[in-house]
């Protein structure tokens, strides 16, 4: 699995945000969550962002973790800070070797202080946004195949959320995509997408931008994923 190209970008990725999450505190703006999401890529060697050139899509807070939006009109606020009690949803988009990382997390202030994983928020509205995010990942490797179509997780992973009493907050409704060279050659988990996710070492993202039905909070939780050679579903990381 360490063959695929994609894994040393994805790996910065995953370091800078413990990095970034690490650093966090209340009175952080979007926008100076997003500059240190791109210092921290940056000092471990990125060479570039490959989502409309947004390194990092920050959106902190109630409501505002409900938004979703395309990298073209997204401008992290200055005006959104962080509380005590708070959670911010960073979504970083590396280049590395001409190779992307995909990698998104919510991440939970309690008492001032950031949860890094694999610590769970102890707040009831964000233990259960954070469970269902495990939930939905872990599921998704227990049936998904390499012969499994993308509208086939789209149906069963919505499916479920619905059953739960949750809600899909993606503006176009997907949950996920190919791992491409080109970012306009990306398919997408979505209805009517008939591609399989693939063979050994082909990757895919899967990232459930989610809510309770109703409610206010917004959770994310990207990971790309490949098949290994024996047919399992594993985490590139």
């Amino acid at each position: 699995m360490n063959s695929c190209k994609n894994l040393p970008a994805q790996r910065l990725a995953a370091e800078a945000m413990r990095r970034v999450a690490a650093r966090l505190r209340p009175g952080l703006s979007e926008a100076r969550i997003a500059r240190m999401a791109e210092e921290e890529m940056l000092s471990l060697g990125a060479e570039g962002w490959w989502y409309h050139g947004v390194a990092a899509l920050v959106l902190a807070g109630p409501r505002r973790s409900l938004v979703s939006v395309s990298g073209r009109e997204y401008s992290p606020r200055e005006d959104i800070l962080l509380g005590r009690d708070d959670l911010v949803t960073i979504d970083l988009s590396p280049v590395l070797n001409g190779a992307w990382g995909d990698y998104a997390r919510t991440i939970y202030l309690e008492n001032g202080r950031p949860l890094l994983e694999p610590e769970a928020p102890a707040r009831p509205e964000f233990a259960e946004g954070y469970a269902m995010q495990l939930r939905l990942h872990r599921e998704l490797a227990e049936w998904a195949a390499p012969d499994t179509k993308y509208e086939e997780v789209w149906q069963r992973m919505n499916a479920l959320l619905q059953r739960e009493g949750w809600q899909n907050l993606d503006l176009h409704g997907n949950l996920g995509h190919s791992i491409e060279s080109d970012p306009a050659k990306r398919i997408y988990l979505e209805r009517g997408s008939a591609a399989a996710l693939g063979g050994y070492g082909r990757p895919f993202t899967f990232e459930p931008h989610i809510c309770r039905t109703g409610g206010s909070w917004g959770f994310k939780r990207e990971q790309i994923y490949v098949f290994d050679q024996s047919g399992r579903l594993v985490p590139l990381e």
